[in-house]
C-alpha cells in the first residue's frame, strides 16, 4: 500500500534519528490486527472504540485520539481517545474545522506531522497549555476518509523527543483507511436497517388502515341502522308538538327530545358522508362547511376532553375540491389540536378560522398545545413521522392531508404561536363559482 506524502511542519534540530529504520513486518502485523478489531463489528461507537485501543496497545504510542465530523461539516467531535487525561480530553472534546492541526487536516485532507507539538504556532489556545502541561512533543494526524469524503481524523502523541519514522505515518495513514471503510460498513448497515424498520412500520400501517377501512365500513352500516329509528323517533315527536292539546310541560320535554334526536341524525348523516367510498369529485363547497361537519363529528370526544370550541367563519368564496377529502383534512387537523391539548395540563382552546384572502380562501386550525419542537418541524409532513405513542397516530394523516391539499393547487403548513400551541394552515384558491 502506498503511503500518502507526510507534511512535516517542524524543523529538526539536529536530533538524529533511530540508527535502524523500524521493520516492515511488525508494520503489516500490526494493520493486521487493527483491521480484524476493526471488521469485527457493525456497530460505529465498537469501531471507533476498537480502533484507538487496538492501535495504542500494538504500537505502544502513549496517547491517540479520533475525531469525527458533525453533519453539517462545521465541527469535530471526539468519539474515541486513549491516554489522554481529563483537561486534555475536554479541550479536544469540540474542535472547529479549518482552525488549529487537527482541525487543518480535517479541512485539508492532508497529513500534519510536528515534532515539538506546545511551540507550533498553529496549535489552538486553548489546547497550549494542556499539551506543554502534558509534555506532548512527537505528534502526528491523517484524516480520515473514504469514497472521496473526509470524515474525520486519527492522531497520535508522544512525549519522547524521538520523530515519527516514515513507517509510522504510513500505518497511521493506512489504519485511518480501514476505519474510514469499517464506518462506511457501518452506516451502510445502520441505514439498511433503519430502511428496513421503515418498511416493516410501513406494513404494519396498511395493515392496520385495512382494518380501519373495515370498521368504517361497519360504522356506514351501524349508521344506516341509526338513522331510521331517529328518523321515526323526529317523526312522531313533530306530530305529537302539532297536537294542540298538548300540556305545555309536554311540549317542552318533547322540544328537547326533538332537538337532541336531530342532533344525532346530524352526526350520523356526517357519519354517512364521512365514510362514503366513491372517487374523488371536484365540486364548488365551502372551507366553512366540511369544517362545521367535522366539529359536529368530534363534539362529544372534545366535551369528554374539556375541550372548549371556538368558531370564527367569515362569509368566504367557494372552492372547487372533494367534500369527502377536504374533511378528511380537516377532521386530521382537528385530531391532531386535539391530541396536543390531551397530553397537557390547563386550558384546552380550538379555535377554527374561516376567511377570504384575496384569491384564495384560508382555514385556521389553532391549538393551545405545547407546540412543535423545532427539530420536528421540517418532517412534519413526512410519511410514517410521528411523535404519537403507539396506538395514537400512524403518522400518515399529515401526510396524506399534505398530498389532498396540494394536488388541489393549495397550500398546507404549520407554525407555532408566539403565545404558545400550533397553528395548521390550508389554503385553496377560490373556485370560478362564488356565493
Amino acid at each position: 500500500m502506498k503511503p500518502r506524502a507526510a507534511r512535516s511542519l517542524a524543523r529538526t534540530d539536529g536530533r538524529r534519528r533511530r540508527a535502524a529504520p523500524t521493520a516492515v513486518e511488525p508494520h503489516l502485523q500490526i494493520l493486521h490486527t487493527v483491521a480484524e478489531k476493526v471488521s469485527r463489528t457493525l456497530d460505529v461507537g465498537d469501531v471507533l472504540r476498537t480502533a484507538v485501543e487496538a492501535l495504542t496497545r500494538v504500537t505502544g504510542h502513549e496517547i491517540a485520539s479520533l475525531h469525527l465530523l458533525s453533519e453539517d461539516g462545521k465541527t469535530l467531535h471526539l468519539r474515541g481517545e486513549r491516554g489522554m487525561s481529563p483537561g486534555l480530553r475536554l479541550v479536544n472534546e469540540t474542535l472547529p474545522v479549518g482552525a488549529g492541526l487537527i482541525g487543518r487536516v480535517a479541512a485539508t485532507g492532508r497529513t500534519v506531522q510536528i515534532e515539538t507539538n506546545y511551540v507550533d504556532p498553529d496549535l489552538l489556545p486553548a489546547a497550549r497549555d494542556a499539551v506543554q502541561r502534558e509534555q506532548i512533543r512527537g505528534f502526528v494526524c491523517v484524516p480520515i476518509h473514504s469514497r472521496g469524503r473526509i470524515l474525520g481524523t486519527l492522531s497520535l502523541g508522544r512525549k519522547t523527543l524521538d520523530r515519527f519514522e516514515a513507517t509510522e505515518v504510513a500505518l497511521l495513514e493506512a489504519t485511518a483507511d480501514q476505519i474510514g471503510l469499517a464506518l462506511d460498513n457501518a452506516r451502510l448497515y445502520s441505514e439498511t436497517r433503519r430502511q428496513l424498520e421503515e418498511l416493516q412500520r410501513a406494513q404494519t400501517q396498511l395493515i392496520h388502515a385495512e382494518k380501519l377501512s373495515a370498521v368504517g365500513k361497519l360504522a356506514s352500516g351501524v349508521a344506516h341502522e341509526i338513522n331510521n329509528p331517529l328518523t321515526t323517533i323526529l317523526g312522531q315527536t313533530h306530530l305529537m308538538l302539532a297536537d294542540p292539546q298538548a300540556p305545555e310541560p309536554v311540549r317542552e320535554r318533547l322540544k328537547i327530545v326533538t332537538d337532541e334526536a336531530a342532533r344525532a341524525a346530524r352526526i350520523v348523516q356526517n357519519l354517512l358522508l364521512f365514510a362514503r367510498q366513491y372517487p374523488p369529485e371536484r365540486r364548488p363547497c365551502t372551507l366553512s362547511d366540511q369544517a362545521r361537519r367535522v366539529l359536529e363529528l368530534k363534539s362529544y370526544q372534545l366535551q369528554q376532553d374539556n375541550v372548549k370550541v371556538v368558531t370564527e367563519f367569515a362569509p368566504s368564496p367557494w372552492v372547487l375540491g372533494d367534500e369527502n377529502q377536504l374533511q378528511q383534512v380537516i377532521l386530521n387537523l382537528v385530531q391532531n389540536a386535539h391530541q396536543a391539548m390531551a397530553r397537557r395540563a390547563g386550558a384546552r382552546v380550538l379555535t377554527v378560522r374561516c376567511w377570504p384572502d384575496g384569491a384564495r380562501v384560508r382555514l385556521e386550525v389553532r391549538d393551545t398545545g405545547p407546540g412543535i419542537p423545532i427539530e420536528v418541524m421540517p418532517r412534519i409532513f413526512d410519511p410514517f413521522f410521528t411523535t404519537k405513542g403507539p396506538g395514537e397516530g400512524s403518522g400518515l394523516g399529515l401526510s396524506v392531508s399534505y398530498g389532498i391539499v396540494t394536488e388541489l393547487g393549495g397550500r398546507l403548513w404549520a407554525e407555532n404561536r408566539p403565545e404558545g400551541g400550533a397553528s395548521f394552515l390550508l389554503e385553496l384558491p377560490v373556485g370560478e363559482d362564488k356565493r
